[in-house]
């Protein structure tokens, strides 16, 4: 598994987005973030997770801050990526995850990171 963040990996369907906000689906908080996820079936030509990252206008007004809050999980799911991805490997289906940000201040990267962490090894332990 390479440690890379590729344009497969995001989550773009707009259909399958709907159906993850619809409710019904597991969603659990890990401060800054609260991470939303629910299970697909496998497809052969899509990676076992699927990621949407977003960053709401309500909590960073400044495009910048937006930005560079979605940089800061962007780098943090690329390293710990693994995690998940070990416990879906002889699974026979795959994950729609979101990332949403629920703080008013910029966190530090260690502060993002030790979040995604805690989330993908919940998520891990639940499926």
């Amino acid at each position: 598994m390479k440690n890379s963040f590729c344009k497969a990996e995001r989550l773009d369907s707009k259909l399958i987005i709907d159906k993850l906000f619809a409710g019904g689906n597991s969603s659990m908080a890990a401060f800054p973030l609260r991470v939303v996820y629910m299970k697909l079936d496998k497809d052969a030509s899509l990676p076992p997770v699927s990621v949407l990252i977003s960053v709401p206008k309500k909590r960073f007004h400044h495009a910048v801050d937006r930005n560079r809050m979605k940089r800061l999980v962007r780098e943090a799911y690329r390293t710990q990526k693994g995690i998940l991805w070990k416990a879906l490997e002889d699974k026979d289906y795959r994950i729609a995850m979101a990332f949403i940000c629920i703080t008013d201040k910029m966190p530090s990267f260690s502060q993002v990171n030790k979040s995604i962490s805690k989330a993908l090894v919940r998520v891990a332990e639940k499926i």
